[in-house]
């Protein structure tokens, strides 16, 4: 691994942009020096998976030990029972589950890294969602071959509401090509109400005289 990422950070070779059918992504940016090669991918999910089934053979090993799991409790059976890699289905904010792929980890931070390499993210992956929208903090919480979706910071967004926001710019960017920069700058004009008169009286607002404030 080390040999491979040095040779691919040593040729620092630019990357190139390629189009797409996606109004959400319209270009992706491949290749390059940042991005590692199928070579470095496919040795990675290797190592994760002799990870992964030496994890497993290990907690087997563990659980047929029943002079050392009866002195224990429930939770630290399961503890001990579970592996210690986890394999992941993601994807990214607001993209289709069906086009997630699987990323390994010990950690959450492990997690995050492999799922910035494995999708070809720029950004680093910072945040771990359910398909629901819950905020995964806990290692506890994830479970093998879980579905999450990855963001680098933003909050999370299904895939209809990221059609809709694609839609909104699209249709601002429309109006502003055939009407003009002027045609989406929104003047706001406060509305007198017409049966709402506020009359002042001028005996209220008028002061007392000189000779009244002397008595």
């Amino acid at each position: 691994m080390r040999h491979q990422r040095g040779r691919r950070v040593g040729a620092l070779e630019p990357a190139y942009m390629v189009p797409t059918k996606s109004p959400i992504q319209p270009v992706v940016v491949e290749g390059g020096w940042t991005e590692p090669t199928r070579e470095e991918v496919k040795l990675m999910e290797d190592v994760q998976n002799m990870e992964m089934h030496l994890s497993e053979v290990k907690a087997l090993q563990i659980k047929k030990r029943p002079s050392i799991l009866s002195k224990l409790a429930t939770s630290q059976r399961a503890l001990y029972n579970q592996p210690n890699v986890k394999r992941v289905l993601v994807y990214r904010n607001g993209g289709n589950p069906e086009e997630g792929t699987y990323a390994w980890g010990k950690t959450i931070a492990e997690i995050l890294d492999s799922c910035t390499s494995r999708l070809g993210i720029q950004q680093p992956v910072q945040l771990l969602y359910t398909p629901d929208g819950e905020q995964i903090t806990d290692w506890g919480k994830v479970e093998r071959d879980m579905l999450l979706c990855v963001s680098t910071g933003e909050p999370f967004m299904s895939i209809k509401a990221r059609k809709q926001k694609v839609e909104v710019r699209a249709n601002y960017a429309r109006v502003r090509k055939h009407q003009g920069p002027d045609a989406t700058d929104i003047v706001l004009t406060p509305k007198r109400n017409p049966k709402v008169q506020i009359e002042a009286s001028a005996s209220l607002l008028a002061l007392p005289a000189a000779e009244n404030l002397s008595q």
